[in-house]
């Protein structure tokens, strides 16, 4: 299966008052606080993250930024109170984003329709756009490989004017690789400082290492390799533009496809010549054509607490411990002791200042997500914890 989405966006407001030239520096703080309360209630950010508050990061070249709640991902809405074409910038995680849309249910391009107000212009100056092949014969290894040895290349489609023949003309790339023992895990295509860049990499083995939000996906899966498109600011206008005429959830697919095909059109090559689209190409291109994909759910989870539960049986010596208890003592030092830290939680334990932090960014996340304890279990234990008996 391919699946196709949008992994991260930065979005910026421009007022489209004429006037505002004629405003000095002290009445744009004032506009722009009135462009984010109108944006605020267009997207509703308080109702779907909480209420807003100072954000001490803010986005580069920004000096006053604000954050909806607490969470464990990074939002902003942000501005310079002193350089109004830098207008206003709100820039969404891709773990951010993923939240946003599945609480609203929206897609990208209805969000940014949503969005939209008279009072100010939209337009993209950063948009992530994904390509995951899931359980598909894609060797991140051998496609690096083909690159370097020049058998695969990156090609785009022109009309020949003398003969109105399609032809491929081949681009100039730079291929970077990060090699983990053996094995490429990721292939960079293109400039970190064009416009547009694609990273290819095992999205898999990433949430596996990282406990990601995506960990449970990961799991179930044997193999997922993402192509990943990073496109900024022209490029990402251009799409911006695209984003509001999108109607359907088919149209949407079809240009996040399309997108990527067009500028990164891999072919193999045979003495310097295009021969055929590479069979990851060829598969967004069947893909498009046989409606064989479908859009990437949004699904939002933090998977650090089954992670610190997780080390407790697998890592930390805990269990090394209770079990030298046993073998010298019985199983009751152990209860003793499970009674007693029992106890200490219940009624004399404060936790730490970085505890007090991970649970004011992270309780309501997951009273929501686990409304009990059991539902928490089933999704996440049996996934983390290796299978030893007992009542997990």
């Amino acid at each position: 299966m391919i699946e196709f989405g949008i992994d991260e966006i930065t979005d910026v407001l421009q007022y489209t008052d004429n006037c505002n030239l004629l405003y000095g520096v002290y009445e744009w703080k004032d506009i722009a606080e009135y462009m984010i309360h109108k944006f605020e209630r267009n997207a509703d950010l308080v109702g779907v993250f909480g209420n807003r508050s100072i954000e001490r990061t803010a986005p580069a070249g920004y000096t006053i930024a604000y954050k909806y709640g607490c969470h464990d991902f990074y939002f902003a809405v942000a501005y310079h109170e002193f350089h109004m074409t830098m207008g206003i910038v709100v820039k969404f995680s891709a773990k951010a984003l993923d939240f946003y849309l599945e609480k609203t249910g929206l897609t990208v391009s209805s969000f940014l329709q949503k969005v939209s107000d008279r009072e100010y212009d939209q337009r993209l100056s950063r948009i992530d756009l994904t390509a995951d092949f899931i359980d598909e014969p894609i060797d991140i290894s051998e496609i690096y490989q083909t690159l370097m040895d020049e058998r695969v290349a990156v090609f785009r489609k022109q009309l020949n004017e003398l003969n109105h023949r399609v032809e491929y003309r081949k681009v100039p790339m730079k291929y970077e690789g990060r090699i983990v023992g053996e094995e490429v895990e990721t292939i960079y295509v293109g400039s970190n400082k064009s416009n547009s860049r694609l990273r290819i990499y095992n999205k898999r083995k990433e949430q596996i290492a990282n406990n990601g939000n995506k960990l449970e996906k990961a799991v179930k899966c044997n193999s997922w390799v993402r192509f990943e498109g990073v496109f900024r600011n022209d490029y990402a206008h251009q799409l911006s533009d695209e984003l509001f005429k999108i109607k359907t959830d088919v149209e949407l697919l079809e240009l996040i496809a399309s997108t990527l095909c067009n500028k990164y059109f891999f072919m193999n090559v045979n003495k310097g010549v295009a021969e055929k689209p590479t069979l990851y190409t060829q598969r967004i291109l069947d893909a498009i054509s046989n409606g064989d994909y479908r859009l990437r759910a949004p699904r939002n989870r933090s998977y650090e607490l089954s992670k610190n539960i997780a080390y407790i049986f697998n890592g930390s010596g805990v269990m090394s411990t209770l079990y030298k208890m046993k073998k010298i003592w019985g199983i009751e030092a152990v209860n003793w002791l499970l009674c007693y830290i029992q106890e200490l939680i219940q009624n004399k334990y404060i936790g730490n200042a970085d505890c007090k932090y991970w649970l004011t960014n992270n309780l309501k996340d997951y009273q929501m997500y686990y409304p009990d304890f059991s539902t928490f279990v089933g999704e996440n234990l049996s996934t983390t914890i290796k299978k030893g008996g007992g009542c997990l």
